[in-house]
């Protein structure tokens, strides 16, 4: 899981209902060492989070059961040549995201969860050039995927009252579950989630999760 994940599913108050995914039930969720640090931090002091002591201390609760996932030296060079990858061919894979990709391409197998969806079309344009990246076909899942997982087991609307509390965490989420409207449209929450997951697997048509949701 990413520290956008992470940031935005602290908001939410979704980051034990994105876990538990019924298709993938956990043995556990692994997040980069930095988040620790990285995700306080922006918790603390940056974005418009409406309520950041609850944030705060939603992602300390769910870091106490997580993975720290340190990157090994093999992983590390994998990251570096995918980022090298990335600049070549002009496409935005930060590090943080290659040393995610590298850890579930070499200790695999893993479901990687990513908010930027940038990155997700960046690694499968380099995947032609960095070929390990052929191992995580069908297993970079984007956001929206796990929001419609969630709609799914947990209802639409609880995720929309959860989404529409922190309205400034994501504007495509906000916007797909109306949080501005005063008479949403609640069959229509699930549709723009995938409108976003369509145009996401025509740029990453091997990569992305095979299913609409997660």
């Amino acid at each position: 899981m990413d520290n956008d994940v992470l940031i935005k599913c602290s908001c939410y108050a979704l980051l034990d209902e994105v876990s538990l995914s019924e298709r993938h039930p956990p043995p556990a969720v692994g997040v980069l060492g930095a988040a620790r640090y990285v995700v306080a931090k922006y918790l603390e002091r940056r974005g418009k989070v409406m309520d950041r002591d609850s944030a705060i201390r939603r992602f300390e609760i769910f870091l106490a059961s997580a993975v720290e996932l340190e990157p090994t030296p093999d992983e590390l060079e994998l990251a570096s040549r995918i980022e090298e990858a990335a600049v070549r061919a002009g496409v935005e894979l930060d590090s943080g995201e290659s040393q995610l990709c590298a850890i579930a391409v070499l200790r695999g197998p893993m479901i990687l969860l990513t908010g930027d969806k940038r990155a997700i079309a960046g690694a499968e344009k380099v995947q032609g050039t960095v070929n390990e990246l052929s191992a995580l076909q069908g297993k970079i899942v984007c956001l929206e995927q796990a929001i419609a997982g969630v709609s799914e087991r947990i209802g639409v609307e609880e995720v929309r009252a959860r989404i529409c509390a922190e309205p400034n965490a994501d504007k495509a989420l906000s916007i797909c579950f109306q949080c501005s409207s005063t008479s949403p449209r609640t069959d229509s929450f699930t549709e723009g989630l995938l409108s976003y997951v369509q145009d996401l697997r025509i740029k990453a048509s091997t990569l992305l999760y095979a299913e609409n949701q997660l």
